[in-house]
């Protein structure tokens, strides 16, 4: 018998405000390489999903979630009791007027003006560590990318990952007719260490 992972906890859990959709929390993954015992920062907790989501990969590494909006928060705090993820805290602050502790090898931002917040979070970045922000407009991806540059992060891109997909029969095969498809717009950079490699290859 197959264990509950996490895409059912997802499912399960209570969905408040909009969330980041496992495609494009995959994407985090597959540009950061982020990988079990990193520590992760997250602004924006939201429902959770994407803090959840890393915690789940990151264990035995932590993942630190602010999330202004106590109504939020509490859901958020309930699912990781109900659901037993213990590597992973929610902070009911505005993290732009926190004071966050520790150093951390990812920082995720899902929330308005993410581009006034990137100072801090370069900060408290490891050598080598990534940023990763959602933006759902590109003018926001336009302010981020300006912020990022400046600061001096190394490789910075910007995607879109649109997922179609497709109704196959024995008759026959072609796209499902309607979905998910543009969500918002992903940015990922690095912060430069001793050695000094994009995310390009």
């Amino acid at each position: 018998m197959l264990k509950t992972n996490m895409l059912d906890v997802l499912k399960k859990a209570r969905r408040m405000p909009q969330v980041i959709l496992p495609k494009d929390a995959a994407m985090i993954v597959a540009y950061t390489g982020v990988s079990p015992g990193w520590n992760v920062i997250d602004a924006g907790t939201g429902s959770g999903w994407l803090a959840m989501f890393l915690a789940n990969i990151v264990k035995p590494g932590k993942v630190v979630s602010y999330e202004r909006n106590e109504i939020f928060a509490k859901n958020v705090v309930k699912i990781i009791k109900d659901f037993n993820i213990d590597n992973l805290k929610v902070i009911n602050k505005d993290v732009l007027r926190a004071k966050p502790r520790g150093r951390f090898d990812l920082a995720t931002l899902d929330l308005k003006n993410a581009e006034n917040l990137v100072p801090k979070i370069f900060k408290l970045l490891n050598d080598n560590g990534y940023v990763a922000v959602y933006s759902p407009h590109i003018e926001q991806v336009k302010r981020v990318r300006k912020v990022i540059e400046k600061l001096g992060f190394v490789g910075p891109v910007t995607i879109e990952n649109i997922v179609r997909e497709w109704k196959v029969t024995d008759d026959f095969t072609h796209p499902v007719p309607s979905g998910v498809l543009h969500t918002g717009f992903l940015t990922v950079a690095k912060k430069a260490g001793i050695a000094k490699s994009g995310l390009r290859r």
